[in-house]
């Protein structure tokens, strides 16, 4: 699994900044509270309940914020592991032959296991959540190592696995 480290630098800026924005507002609140508070001679008591009532505001916004954020990491994890549901659909036996193979290679073998050895290049498609030029690439990839022929058979191609390469 490779790591986004730009991603991983943009959500650390910009949770560096939410934190930073939160004391902002903070200070400037509070400031506020305490210009307010003198100008119109109020008493400790009541500078403390402004400070206080500021800082539970920004507090509140900045733990929220927090939520939202998490939230919406949830979501794309979620639609991450979604979109690879379909390629990780079939158990995977182990077989040092098959660990040198990409996630989409190992679909395609594992597809073509269950239907006996052969199909459709259009039932690989439908069956998977990749798009046909990806199943046409890794596809190639595979007959390049002879682990798969294709067969032009009318308008379609039939997809023919070699399990003699996988032993």
């Amino acid at each position: 699994m490779r790591i986004n480290n730009g991603q991983l630098r943009k959500d650390i800026t910009s949770s560096q900044s939410a934190i930073a924005l939160s004391l902002l507002f903070l200070l400037l609140l509070t400031g506020r509270a305490i210009y307010v508070a003198i100008s119109v001679d109020a008493t400790t008591k009541g500078i403390f309940i402004l400070i206080a009532y500021s800082t539970s505001l920004i507090f509140v916004g900045f733990i929220a914020g927090i939520n939202i954020f998490n939230i919406k990491t949830t979501k794309q994890q979620e639609r991450f592991s979604l979109q690879n549901t379909d390629l990780s659909k079939a158990p995977v036996n182990y077989n040092p032959k098959l660990a040198s193979f990409s996630t989409s290679e190992i679909f395609i073998i594992e597809f073509m296991l269950e239907n006996d050895g052969q199909c459709w290049q259009r039932e690989i498609v439908e069956k998977s959540n990749m798009d046909g030029s990806k199943i046409s690439r890794t596809l190639s990839n595979l007959e390049r190592n002879g682990i798969v022929s294709r067969v032009r058979d009318g308008m379609g191609k039939r997809v023919i696995l070699n399990k003699e390469e996988l032993l």
